[in-house]
């Protein structure tokens, strides 16, 4: 009787050991494997995570679902890419430039902002109390971008700072975006190979910073003073965009290729007729980074921006992209409903 008490003692305690170094285990690696889990989860609830884009990129690229299916699910991942843009101005441009601007591209940005020195109050209005004049861009870029920083970084992925004259395609700048993560520093452009080690990104035709680039060029660039302008011998002006694309440099965010598949541009510094026949100033020859093409291969298929379009181009632009189309290419529209009204022909008789 005592030797089977005994050997049930022995059980239990043994059953008492396993159940503590259980609770240990517990302790010791589960419990602050889901604190950190908790606590990660949290901090990162309000950050916009694009991590899985390059392989959601390749999983839509190689489905063998069907095209248009294709097309609609790329079309809808593409318009979640959150785009900011601004575009400077000057207050006697408000009923040209800004005017066509207003009626073609830019309500197809997520939000837009005006750069302009008024008292005139405007929601698409960003005022700032700097003189209109080329050699206070840069400063007023630096108050741009450190606004941004504080009043919307919560609300893009991306920022796009062009002029008034610049017509820009959305929707191809969001896709080229869409192959991108915006927590990840990054630079898009007319990529020129001049002033800095790296390169700037031409102002006029536009460039693209992603929203983890402009945290770095305003805490490390502007905040800690690594960034403040001085003069350069080869600039004397301080150039807008190539102190952008200095200080850019300078905080680590790296200018990144927007050439299609074919090696075609898709931001341009002039209007579409210039670089379809190469007429163009002979510093891009020797600036650019890249090749300077003419004719075809002039110009991506999903071209983002041309610089330098008045008004009535902006206008005739739009009007050629979007109101025009060519029977048998758009094959998700053709057919779907009447196009012509062969009821109201009339065929006179003689």
């Amino acid at each position: 009787m005592f030797k089977l008490c005994k050997r049930d003692n022995m059980v239990d305690l043994k059953r008492l050991a396993v159940n503590i170094r259980t609770v240990v285990f517990i302790g010791t690696f589960l419990i602050p494997a889901l604190l950190y889990f908790v606590i990660s989860n949290h901090a990162t609830s309000n950050v916009r995570s694009y991590q899985t884009i390059p392989k959601w990129t390749s999983e839509l690229y190689e489905s063998t679902d069907s095209a248009a299916n294709n097309r609609k699910r790329l079309s809808h991942a593409v318009q979640k890419v959150r785009l900011l843009c601004v575009i400077m101005t000057m207050e006697k441009d408000l009923a040209t430039k800004v005017a066509a601007v207003n009626d073609t591209w830019v309500p197809r940005c997520d939000k837009y902002l005006y750069i302009i020195t008024t008292k005139e109050k405007r929601n698409d209005f960003m005022s700032l109390d700097i003189p209109d004049k080329r050699q206070n861009l840069a400063l007023k870029m630096r108050k741009v971008f450190t606004t941004i920083y504080e009043q919307y970084m919560d609300q893009f992925d991306y920022v796009l700072k062009c002029d008034d004259d610049t017509y820009v395609i959305v929707e191809n700048l969001k896709f080229l975006l869409w192959h991108y993560d915006a927590n990840k520093p990054s630079y898009f452009g007319f990529h020129f190979n001049k002033f800095i080690d790296s390169g700037y990104m031409s102002g006029g035709a536009g460039y693209v910073i992603s929203n983890k680039g402009i945290r770095l060029l305003v805490e490390r660039g502007y905040q800690h003073g690594v960034c403040d302008l001085e003069k350069h011998e080869d600039d004397p002006d301080n150039s807008e965009d190539v102190e952008t694309g200095r200080c850019l440099q300078t905080v680590g965010v790296p200018p990144l290729s927007s050439l299609d598949a074919d090696g075609r541009e898709t931001f341009h510094p002039y209007p579409l007729e210039r670089h379809l026949d190469g007429h163009l100033p002979g510093f891009m020859f020797s600036w650019a980074k890249h090749s300077i093409r003419k004719g075809d291969g002039c110009c991506s298929k999903y071209s983002i921006s041309f610089h330098y379009v008045p008004p009535h181009a902006i206008y005739y632009l739009h009007h050629v992209l979007y109101k025009t189309t060519v029977f048998g290419l758009n094959h998700d529209e053709d057919l779907i409903r009447p196009v012509f009204n062969s009821e109201n022909v009339v065929f006179e008789t003689r």
